[in-house]
């Protein structure tokens, strides 16, 4: 949830600085170099996330079709 938040924040700070609403910094160049730091950050959370859920399945997946050994 964390990391869908924060790739959300950052796509509404690249929007604010576009639209150069009031706090918006002078050089649009800072802005958008900050809100694609967020969005990055969102997106390496969430992919390493995926990631772990994807090998806890395989591991799962692995011991149950393994065949039992006497």
């Amino acid at each position: 949830m964390g990391a869908v938040s924060l790739i959300i924040f950052g796509g509404l700070a690249a929007a604010w600085v576009f639209f150069r609403l009031p706090g918006a910094p002078e050089e649009l160049a800072t802005g958008h170099y900050g809100a694609a730091k967020v969005i990055a950050i969102g997106l390496v959370i969430a992919g390493s996330a995926l990631l772990g859920r994807r090998r806890a399945r395989a591991a799962v997946a692995e011991e149950t079709s393994e065949p039992e050994r006497a």
